[in-house]
This record gives structure tokens, C-alpha cells and sequence, in this order.
């Protein structure tokens, strides 16, 4: 059965996802949290094999630092961390002054995942951008971003790198417990300035969309929103009338207000949403991303919409403070499932890739109009 492994890595992301395709069976890792947090992603490993694909969405160590790690403990394991690598960013870091844990850590996955694919039983791939599609035996996995422009401007040096990300508070411009649900989602996520060095890290996460038998996902990495959105209705065709319909959305960079947007959540047809925090570092989820999710205009309030956290309620307003108010989950139609471990998948049947593989409404008139014609044909012939 399809299900997704939904680990407990503090304020990072780690997910190992099982798919299954008719008889087929195959794992996917994402990401491997924070330093420290390696030993996590080797004990689920370790119960569930050798993954078939391992995706680094980016560098920042809260995805990166578990991850070399694990495959650190792989290696002297004697057992590959994959059949399969996606991870752009740690091969393009070019720096004078490695200086910061993540320039770090991308420097010394890239020396890892060169070894190791230089022995030719392991597939390392460094240029994954939006428009990939890939069919495997036991799902499909369409990227959806970073564009090939963000995608190449990682290859510069990264100058300035986040210290600044490793601050213990977020600045804000407003206190956003003042401000009603409704109100916040007006709010406009601005673009990423690709000239900062952790903004064009998070641009160039790698998105995708994985599907197979019973359960499809969107996972989207600490990206931004504005460049999934462009591909997603200019090239894929999906809008508010015809959305893409998934199971679940991996929210964007741990529930960052700047990372979710009305317009983005417009044209997809989602009820469960997974936010992967702690409320540590960035003191995320933000109360603004939530109120996108939660009243962006193409919300339809009768149905309920489920928020999943890998850890407790308690301790994420420890950390990060309250996010949200007394009264607003019935108001709002929404469930919030705290310390959740596994999903399943909700879909009795595989979602069509495209907004042209649907079947429409037209060419179920046509055939059963044509049908009629037959019928009355038949008794026509026999009367």
C-alpha cells in the first residue's frame, strides 16, 4: 500500500514515501532534516530498503545535514544510499571562503555523491528542472520547478550565505495574531530576489509532483510559489477550472508566509496539507501561510481541510507562539493532526497526469448519444 513516512526531524524536512504501481514496488526519499537527524532517516531506511530515488531539494543544512549524514552511515554500511540521486545545488557551490554550514555541507555531499557515482551502481543527477518527467516502474515523478534560469544561477558563487538564515527570530513586518484569517490571506507574496544568496537557494529547490497507485503528492521543497504557479498553468494547462487534483501538498519551507500563495492554491484541488516544523529557527508555521491555505477564494468551505505537523502542538508555540486562535478551526471548516508518523493515500484510482487526459463532460454526451442510436437501431432490426 502507498503511504508516506512523515519523520520527526525538528524544524527540517524528511520524508520517505512507499509507492506502489500494480505489482510494483518502489521508496522515495526527500530530503533527510537537519544535522543530527541522520540517524532518523537510517533507522526508517533500514526498515523499508534501499530507496530507488533520493532528491536533495536544496542545500540549507535543514534538509541537507541529515541527509549527508545518512549517507555517510550508508557508505560505511557498505550499502548504497540509493539506487537513484536528484540534488542540484551541491555539485554547482563554487566558493573562496567555505564559510557557512550549508556551503559546507553542499561541498561535501557533492565529493560524496562523485565517489560514489563514479563506481557506476549509482545514478547522481545535478540537472533537475521543471518540465522532467519520468516514468518508473513504481510511480511517475513530474518536476515542477526550479526553471533552467534558477536552476543555472546556482552555479555562481554564493556570496553572504545565511548566517542571517540561521538567526532565532523571523522579522516581521506586522504582529499577525492582530489580524483575522481573512484579512492575512489578502496579503500578496512577493517574489524571491535572486540576488540575495538564501533566497535563490530556496528558488531552486527542486518541486515535483509523484503519483502512483492510490496516493499523489506535490512536494515543494522550501520553494516559492510564483514560478510553480507559471508552470503549472502555462505549460501544464491547469487553472482554477481545471485544477490538478493531489492527495497532498508538502507546503513550501515549513509554512514561511513568503512560500504560499492565493494563486498558486487556486489552481489546485487539495484538502490535506503537511507542514514539516518545529517552530525552531525560523519560528515557523507562519499565521499568514495558514490563512492562504485556509481562505484563498477558491476554497470551498464545506469541504474540511486537514493540516498534518510531524511534531506537537505544544511545542511549536513553544517555539515559533501562537498561530492561531480560539474558535478559528470550526469557522474555518479545519482539523489540524499533530505528531503524524504515516499517511495514506486517499485516491481509490490514479489522478490523470494532465488537464487534457481527462475524460470531459462532452465526450460522455458523445457516447451516450452514439449509444441511443444503437439501441434504437437494434430494436428497429429485430421489431
Amino acid at each position: 500500500m502507498s503511504k508516506i513516512h512523515f519523520l520527526p526531524v525538528k524544524n527540517g524536512d524528511s520524508f520517505v514515501i512507499e509507492c506502489d504501481k500494480g505489482d510494483q514496488h518502489g521508496l522515495v526519499v526527500v530530503d533527510g532534516g537537519p544535522t543530527g537527524y541522520g540517524r532518523v532517516l537510517v533507522a526508517e531506511v533500514e526498515e523499508t530498503g534501499t530507496p530507488d530515488l533520493l532528491v536533495l531539494t536544496h542545500y540549507d543544512d535543514d534538509h541537507i545535514g541529515g541527509l549527508k549524514q545518512y549517507i555517510e552511515a550508508r557508505i560505511l554500511q557498505g550499502k548504497l544510499p540509493a539506487k537513484e540521486v536528484w540534488a542540484n545545488c551541491a555539485g554547482y557551490v563554487e566558493v573562496e571562503d567555505v564559510s557557512t554550514r550549508s556551503i559546507i555541507q553542499g561541498v561535501k555531499l557533492s565529493e560524496l555523491l562523485t565517489t560514489l557515482s563514479r563506481t557506476g551502481e549509482m545514478q547522481w543527477r545535478d540537472d533537475v528542472e521543471e518540465g522532467i518527467d519520468r516514468e518508473y516502474p513504481f510511480a511517475t515523478v513530474e518536476v515542477v520547478s526550479p526553471t533552467p534560469e534558477v536552476r543555472g544561477m546556482v552555479i555562481e558563487k554564493q556570496e553572504e550565505e545565511g548566517m542571517k538564515m540561521m538567526a532565532k527570530t523571523k522579522k516581521v513586518e506586522l504582529d499577525e495574531m492582530m489580524f483575522p484569517l481573512e484579512e492575512l490571506a489578502k496579503e500578496p507574496v512577493k517574489a524571491p530576489n535572486l540576488k540575495k544568496s538564501n533566497e535563490l537557494a530556496n528558488a531552486a529547490s527542486i518541486g515535483f509532483i509523484l503519483r502512483c497507485d492510490g496516493l499523489s503528492i506535490l512536494m515543494l521543497g522550501d520553494g516559492y510559489p510564483h514560478n510553480v504557479e507559471a508552470y503549472l498553468r502555462n505549460v501544464k494547462g491547469y487553472s482554477e477550472e481545471n485544477p490538478l487534483v493531489v492527495d497532498y501538498v508538502k507546503v513550501a519551507h515549513h509554512g514561511s508566509r513568503y512560500n504560499t500563495s492565493n494563486e498558486l492554491l487556486d489552481i489546485i484541488r487539495c484538502n490535506h496539507f503537511i507542514i514539516p516544523t518545529n517552530g525552531e529557527v525560523h519560528s515557523h508555521p507562519d499565521r499568514t501561510a495558514l490563512a492562504h491555505i485556509l481562505c484563498h477564494p477558491g476554497r470551498d468551505r464545506n469541504e474540511k481541510v486537514h493540516l498534518y505537523f510531524n511534531c506537537g502542538l505544544d511545542e511549536i508555540v513553544k517555539n515559533a507562539g501562537a498561530f492561531l486562535k480560539e474558535g478559528e478551526q470550526e469557522a474555518w471548516n479545519f482539523e489540524i493532526h499533530e505528531n503524524a508518523t504515516e499517511l495514506f493515500g486517499l485516491t481509490e484510482a490514479p489522478v490523470p497526469d494532465t488537464p487534457a487526459q481527462r475524460p470531459s463532460r462532452k465526450n460522455y454526451w458523445i457516447w451516450a448519444a452514439a449509444a441511443v442510436v444503437l439501441l434504437i437501431v437494434l430494436l428497429t432490426i429485430i421489431l
